[in-house]
């Protein structure tokens, strides 16, 4: 069975304007959760591309299902083996960061999960002090986070109640995206952050070379109806600087699971969503997500823009 979301009309977050143009209508091709169609604008002011209308936050246990991947057992098996190489990605690509982080430094991983990357933060320097905010964790994740001595703080961020503490490194790891208020919660976290404190963000890139050929309905980064706000390099360096932070790096990232998720909008688009087209494209099919990873490398050497994109920014 699927439900209605609740939604309402938005003005954009970027400058408060209420006039917009759609560029892409779509439904919940990931999950299935809803029938309803949604609808991605551009901001006839600045640019800035959001979903409108979203969701009310009341309606988080309709967006994210008790099947949402970092929630449930959707990545055992063989897709254990994306996990895996997930996570070594992600310490690879924050290694040059926690390498400078003060002996008993302290981090929080906004919009956590199943705290993969805590747990792997903790195996590579067991003297962090590491916290995970995310907005439910099931029992599981909770204990398993909590015997590895990871702090666990259960709410979305907007309302969460942050240590008092400050931090010297926060991580928000395609999660800004998801967010209602982007810029009063980047706010937040500005003010948690230690003097010369650090935050890093990765998020879909709407100038990704890849957005043009599903840009009506089906590019991955919509994430229907779950990401709320999408960003280029300039919309996010903008917000950035806006909360009082200082752009020390702006990069492209390979994005096989955009693509992924593209295709598989794209054929349910199509041909429905049990068509069984769709199976060829899920995250299980690890040598397509492996030719995905390649195809962005090579783009990137090339110097053409992908759809993921990595933001270093440090507390002025």
């Amino acid at each position: 069975m699927t439900a209605q979301i609740r939604s309402m009309s938005t003005a954009c977050s970027g400058c408060g304007s209420q006039a917009s143009t759609i560029v892409a209508t779509g439904q919940d091709y990931i999950y299935h959760g809803t029938e309803d169609n949604f609808r991605y604008v551009r901001c006839d002011g600045c640019g800035h591309f959001y979903l409108n209308p979203r969701p009310d936050i009341s309606q988080l246990s309709l967006m994210y299902p008790a099947n949402y991947g970092t929630f449930s057992n959707r990545f055992q098996g063989r897709a254990n083996l994306l996990g895996r190489i997930k996570t070594i990605v992600n310490r690879k690509r924050l290694k040059g960061v926690v390498a400078h982080l003060p002996s008993g430094g302290r981090v929080l991983d906004v919009g956590c999960g199943n705290g993969e990357l805590l747990i792997a933060l903790r195996q590579a320097r067991p003297d962090l002090e590491l916290f995970g905010l995310d907005w439910h964790f099931p029992v599981e994740t909770r204990n398993t986070l909590e015997r590895q001595g990871i702090g666990v703080i259960e709410a979305p961020l907007e309302a969460a109640e942050l240590p008092a503490q400050p931090f010297d490194l926060i991580i928000m790891l395609q999660l800004i995206e998801h967010l209602w208020e982007p810029e009063e919660s980047l706010r937040r976290l500005v003010r948690a952050l230690a003097n010369d404190g650090r935050l890093l963000i990765e998020t879909p890139n709407t100038d990704g070379w890849d957005r043009r050929l599903f840009a009506g309905c089906a590019w991955g980064g919509y994430y229907f109806p779950r990401h709320l706000n999408l960003y280029n390099f300039e919309r996010l360096a903008e917000l950035l600087c806006k909360v009082g932070l200082g752009i020390e790096s702006q990069r492209n990232l390979p994005a096989p699971l955009i693509w992924v998720y593209s295709l598989q909008g794209a054929v349910q688009a199509s041909f429905g969503w049990k068509s069984s087209l769709r199976k060829l494209f899920g995250v299980k099919n690890i040598p397509l997500i492996a030719a995905f990873a390649f195809l962005d490398s090579a783009a990137i050497a090339m110097r053409f823009t992908t759809s993921n994109q990595q933001a270093i920014s440090k507390k002025i």
